[in-house]
């Protein structure tokens, strides 16, 4: 398959260097971290889970398992693109049974052997939603009592394991330090926001900051522990992929939740009186308010993007590919103000102004990290959106019902190589939902475009063939979300909706029982992808 651009493409004008990922083809599967089912898991997927799933992706040849974002999320939330962290992973995603220290605390084996905690447990898991707070709670009043004996057996005595500790606390400390601190003052201020805070820790005077974490520092040491199990878990997932050939794709949320240790952390880089959003579209004729806050950019590069350059040095030690969430934002950003007089608005004027934006900001990630990037450039887009992209190498997004040539559905042979197709996104209706709502003459000119033409039939027969044709595109890059494999109209996200609805998307099959109740379908994509190679 030829790297050059469709002829016609604007993306003729200049070709770069390939990405390494990108030189062949490579198919995936979307699933997010906490739809990871195991019979294991305490309701909701773990990283242990999520090494067990790898054996099911080896089994179908699928290379890619893309987990969008992990980040911590506050109390009472469960969307992970409003988190209380750039860096910090979620400990709802920690396996408290395979923490090592798990056999030295005879207070957490006996908690754990409960009946009252197994049967807490048992709960979580039979729920029809995902009950984050109720995992988190249950894992972290297990994860204390073991903290608790890391303290005494090992940060005492400066046994290996406290000076591996002791190694991950320093290398993290660019970012560890400020959210751990941020993490026990939330909790000693009872989650009240930052800015009620005492004026010196609300202005992050030195002194007061020092006297802070000298008082809470077992709090401190517990939330960088947590961190540290993470990371010591993740860690054989990461290899493990990398035996099996299989990338991690994991995704950097294009904001943070104002109640984040970074906003706190770097108030001079962030705009707290103003939210952003999305502006008005075909789907939300009143545009949208996401209620975080706005980058100061012009701050943001007078440091070349410092805070994404970290989160990306970060990122780096837990993924092979990242989403780059909300691209179109980088170059400019929709500017909802807080007083209702004031109207929203983009936060930069003039299209060479934008462009210009968006060229730094992807020309400094690009050279901040090996990572492949991935430019979701989904929505309303400005044509030099995709100029940029192409230039930097970056491939952006192909949705097929979004693509067209005057009135007929693009064919996916067509698609810029250097592109993710993928039938929907976590945001979207699946495809099953789609076919069943899409006009009658829209579905019939999609399955033109799919098979040739004639009347489209009932999903249950054309979905093979639109999967197939999906696997066979020009895109270098094909990633295919669970529920579309087998026609589920089950969605992870609805935008501008709130509820336990929301993020809570699970397989009724859990990991170990997978390839033996689905292994013919399994095959049947392992063979597709085999062929389209």
């Amino acid at each position: 398959m030829s790297p050059r651009a469709t002829p016609g493409s604007p993306y003729e004008r200049k070709q770069p260097t390939l990405h390494p990922l990108l030189k062949k083809k490579k198919v995936g599967l979307l699933l997010p971290l906490f739809s990871l089912r195991a019979e294991r898991d305490w309701g909701a997927g773990d990283i242990s889970s999520m090494c067990a799933w790898l054996d099911i992706l080896k089994a179908a040849r699928l290379s890619i398992l893309q987990i969008l974002p992990v980040n911590e999320m506050p109390p009472g939330v469960n969307c992970p693109y409003t988190a209380l962290s750039a860096f910090a992973v979620d400990p709802v995603y920690l396996d408290p049974e395979a923490v090592e220290e798990l056999s030295q605390s005879p207070r957490a084996k006996k908690l754990l052997a409960s009946r009252r905690f197994r049967a807490r447990i048992a709960a979580m898991r039979r729920a029809k939603h995902i009950n984050y707070d109720a995992i988190r709670g249950a894992k972290l009043e297990v994860l204390r009592e073991i903290h608790s004996v890391f303290r005494e057996r090992h940060q005492t005595l400066r046994t290996p394991q406290a000076r591996a500790f002791s190694a991950f606390c320093a290398k993290n400390a660019y970012w560890l330090d400020d959210y751990a601190l941020f993490r026990a003052l939330k909790e000693k201020h009872g989650w009240i926001s930052w800015t009620h805070w005492p004026q010196e820790l609300r202005n992050r005077r030195p002194q007061a900051l020092r006297a802070a974490a000298a008082e809470l520092e077992p709090e401190i040491s517990f939330f960088k522990y947590l961190q540290w199990l993470i990371q010591r878990q993740w860690n054989p997932v990461r290899r493990k992929a990398a035996k099996l050939g299989i990338c991690l794709f994991g995704d950097l949320p294009f904001m943070v939740n104002q109640e984040s240790a970074d906003i706190w952390a770097r108030q001079n880089e962030f705009d707290i009186s103003l939210s952003i959003g999305a502006p008005p579209d075909t789907w939300t004729p009143s545009g949208q308010k996401w209620g975080l806050p706005a980058c100061r950019w012009p701050r943001a590069q007078k440091n070349n993007f410092e805070w994404w350059r970290l989160k990306l040095k970060k990122a780096g030690e837990l993924y092979d590919i990242y989403r780059i969430d909300h691209m179109v934002g980088f170059f400019r950003t929709w500017i909802v103000p807080e007083d209702p007089r004031q109207k929203p608005h983009f936060d930069l004027e003039g299209d060479r102004r934008q462009e210009n934006r968006g060229r730094r900001f992807l020309l400094a990630l690009r050279s901040a990290s090996k990572m492949l990037p991935v430019g979701e450039d989904l929505g309303l887009i400005p044509p030099y959106v995709g100029k940029v992209l192409a230039e930097t190498g970056v491939p952006g997004y192909k949705i097929p019902r979004w693509e067209k040539t005057g009135t007929e559905y693009t064919d996916l042979s067509r698609y810029y190589p250097v592109s993710l197709a993928t039938t929907c996104t976590h945001d979207m209706d699946t495809l099953a939902a789609w076919w069943d709502s899409v006009d009658e003459n829209e579905r019939r000119l999609f399955w033109k475009m799919v098979s040739g033409g004639g009347p489209a039939p009932a999903l249950k027969k054309a979905l093979d063939p639109i999967i197939k044709k999906l696997i066979n595109s020009s895109s270098r890059l094909v990633i295919l979300p669970f529920q579309d494999i087998w026609g589920m109209k089950d969605r992870i996200n609805t935008p501008n909706t709130v509820g336990p609805h929301n993020w809570s998307f699970r397989p009724k099959t859990p990991a170990e029982k997978f390839i033996r109740r689905h292994g013919s379908t399994l095959s049947k994509l392992a063979r597709w992808i085999k062929e389209a190679r």
